[in-house]
């Protein structure tokens, strides 16, 4: 167990830079909080998302191989439908603590809303909160406490001045007994608008917050020029708080919110889950791929989104050239122009990079001075004679062997072109893209010479099995549905359009793929007509059982599998499993001939598929069930009349053969919208039970249901089921 004496942290805690003229939260090392999210307090809504503890090699490969530093956490719940006392994940805390401590990474703690979002429900659950957090972990110099998620409701607009004295009241509390911990306030469910930001913030100034040690969080749920509207009055002076986002949709990435706030050298936690399936990460590092978004990391072995260990020809005379333009860049005046179509070392052509410190370099022109950036879309000038913080650049080294450059001062921006207009064609920081051979990419020659060859992405793999050779039958493990053959639409698979859906695992084909919550990929959004190759080799002819791992929320999915065109199951019905992540395995006999071939899966839709295990011999039948649970809840609403409705819960029960039982009670209680208890219903052949409520509401009504018990002829496995009362 940790005690609040054990500050063992290798970081040490972040601080508020102010060398840019307004306030900057840094690591320890001089750099951006960056990260993802983990979420202990039950999910939103209560009870949909288990605690998933990341393990220490999985936390390592965040900083080593996706360039972050920091890990947010929703550790407990202040919501009406969450009953759980507070500590009720103090094991689960102490854990994370260590480990994020062991694996160098920052962690920013919260307490979360359960979807209940907009309001503090609990003033007296909040500070019982961070009487226990804040008193335990206030020497772990790497751990952050943001106060309170989404506090007040909607726009800064809505804020009244109970909601800031709220404010006032957490950090009080949590300053009192942390003295020296950075604290997050604000936790904004929309950015927007900025006055209503800085009279919130010099309020809280006149009653005694210092912003030398805590800051605004805010979340990026708005649309991104109202966000930027609010980031700018926050620039102009160290009298207010730091920023940064702790929540936003991953799909606003390549929509450019990341690259707004490296813009702003603003930290930003993305809201895409850790833990349950790294291949969330390997989403999220696409949408970034494809948005072209770049930083430094801070470990020298990682490489992506750029190198932590760049190679910088410090002191070297340098002919830049730029891929957007596709031109080298000259002294065109007091600017830079990209006009010329080979380096030859002629006056006006060379750089000389300096090391201008604290990791930046700077770049100094054939007249003796140093390139500035002066703003955003603005030529970049070529007058200053010494080295300020325009002109201050990092030197991000991509992947590909090109670099892109980012001032820290004079707008943020990446290096890019003017491409209309008078400046046309002149140097500017206007660049958000650093994608391959992107706007804001370059490389740079040090002899005369022609344009670099620019990078070219590796080729895609020739049509054939996944993994180059067939995959032997009877399978050694899963075969998964996701390693379908190479060779695109048409040749691997039949898709009915060109996009993942998932936006996992195979970035480059049209196929569905998703993360499971079993650690692994599954195919979904199967629909009638598609289709999936794979090479096999079948070793033996003869009788040979296959296994599938489906889920469905549905009746009716249905799929067959072809050897070499011939059809050796006939139609499969998949099972009903009451969700379309919750797993289950049903097996057929196939007769098959022996040699290499291709096995097809072909949708009639209706199903999610995980992959395949093929045995030889005939499968033993399954052992009678012995236990069931609920697989399922869908709630919704009855008509009561008069513009009363009462609360529906429609159950699904199976057991663990995933079968469906008939003739079991359910049990439960509807929790939101409608309060009631003691609710029951029994279910029918198909294992649903629906339950009603007897009293009714009005409105708008959105009702929430869990289930307390299920009694019958197995045993109730309470811990497989979903929506459990606890």
């Amino acid at each position: 167990m940790l005690a609040s004496s054990d500050a063992l942290a290798v970081r040490d805690r972040p601080y508020i830079d102010q060398s840019l003229g307004y306030n900057v939260i840094l690591s320890d090392r001089g750099t951006t909080l960056r990260g993802v999210s983990l979420s202990f307090d039950g999910g939103d809504p209560y009870g949909t998302l288990p605690a998933v503890m990341p393990s220490e090699a999985s936390l390592t490969k965040l900083s080593t191989e996706y360039g972050y530093n920091t890990v947010h956490l929703y550790l407990e719940g202040d919501a009406g439908q969450n009953p759980d006392p507070v500590g009720i994940n103090l094991a689960l805390a102490d854990e994370l603590v260590q480990r994020t401590r062991n694996t160098d990474l920052y962690l920013i703690i919260t307490i979360g809303n359960n979807g209940e979002n907009g309001a503090i429900h609990s003033m007296q659950k909040t500070l019982d909160f961070w009487s226990l957090y804040g008193e335990r972990y206030k020497n772990e110099t790497h751990v952050i406490f943001e106060a309170h998620n989404e506090p007040a409701p909607s726009t800064l607009s809505n804020w009244t001045q109970q909601d800031w004295d709220n404010q006032l009241i957490m950090y009080n509390h949590i300053r009192g007994i942390a003295p020296d911990t950075m604290i997050l306030l604000g936790s904004f469910m929309s950015f927007f608008p900025g006055s209503a930001a800085i009279e919130g913030a010099d309020m809280l100034k006149s009653q005694g917050v210092s912003w030398d040690n805590a800051a605004f969080a805010f979340h990026g749920y708005w649309n991104l020029p109202d966000i930027e509207k609010t980031i700018a009055p926050f620039l102009a002076s160290t009298d207010y708080p730091a920023l940064i986002c702790t929540e936003f949709w991953p799909g606003d990435t390549e929509n450019g919110y990341n690259a707004a706030f490296e813009t702003y050298h603003i930290g930003w936690q993305q809201f895409q889950w850790l833990g349950a399936n790294d291949m969330d990460l390997e989403n999220l590092k696409n949408k970034l791929n494809v948005a072209g978004t770049v930083w430094k990391p801070e470990l020298a072995e990682t490489t992506w989104p750029s190198s932590g260990a760049p190679s910088i020809p410090l002191g070297a005379e340098i002919g830049i050239f730029s891929r957007g333009a596709g031109m080298f860049v000259s002294l065109d005046g007091t600017n830079l122009k990209a006009n010329k179509a080979s380096y030859s070392k002629a006056s006006g052509e060379n750089f000389t990079v300096v090391d201008a410190g604290n990791g930046h370099v700077a770049l100094r022109a054939d007249n003796g001075n140093y390139v500035s950036a002066t703003g955003d879309g603005l030529p970049m000038t070529v007058s200053a004679s010494t080295i300020g913080n325009a002109e201050k650049w990092e030197w991000l080294e991509l992947p590909s062997g090109d670099f892109s450059l980012r001032p820290w001062g004079g707008g943020g921006h990446l290096w890019g072109t003017v491409d209309r207009g008078q400046h046309a064609g002149k140097i500017t920081a206007n660049g958000d893209n650093a994608s391959l051979n992107g706007p804001a990419t370059l490389a740079y020659l040090t002899a005369a010479g022609d344009a670099p060859a620019a990078p070219t992405p590796p080729p895609p793999p020739p049509p054939g099995p996944f993994f180059g050779s067939p995959t032997v039958i009877p399978t050694s493990s899963m075969l998964f549905a996701a390693d379908f053959d190479h060779g695109g639409e048409g040749v691997a698979y039949h898709d009915i359009d060109d996009e993942n859906w998932g936006g996992q695992y195979r970035f480059d084909v049209g196929v569905d793929i998703e993360a499971t919550n079993e650690g692994s990929t599954n195919v979904g959004w199967i629909d009638p007509g598609e289709w999936l190759n794979y090479t096999v080799d079948v070793q033996t002819a003869g009788t040979y059982t296959m296994t599938f791992r489906v889920a469905s929320a549905q009746d009716g999915g249905s799929f067959h599998i072809e050897f070499d065109g011939v059809d050796v199951t006939g139609p499969l019905t998949t099972p009903n499993t009451g969700a379309w992540n919750t797993w289950a395995n049903f097996s057929t006999e196939v007769e098959l001939v022996s040699g290499v071939q291709v096995m097809t899966m072909v949708s009639a839709g209706g199903f999610n598929l995980i992959g395949y295990d093929i045995q030889q011999g005939s499968a033993p039948p399954p052992a009678p069930a012995t236990d069931m649970y609920v697989s399922g809840v869908v709630v919704g609403t009855a008509s009561a009349g008069r513009g009363q409705k009462y609360g529906t819960a429609t159950v699904t029960v199976l057991d663990n053969n995933a079968n469906p039982v008939s003739g079991a009670t359910v049990s439960g209680n509807f929790t939101s919208g409608i309060i009631e208890t003691g609710v029951s219903g029994v279910t029918d052949a198909n294992g649903v039970a629906v339950l009603q409520s007897t009293n009714s509401a009005g409105g708008n009504l959105s009702v929430e249901f869990c289930v307390s018990d299920v009694s019958g002829s197995l045993n109730y496995d309470e811990s497989s089921s979903v929506n459990r009362c606890f």
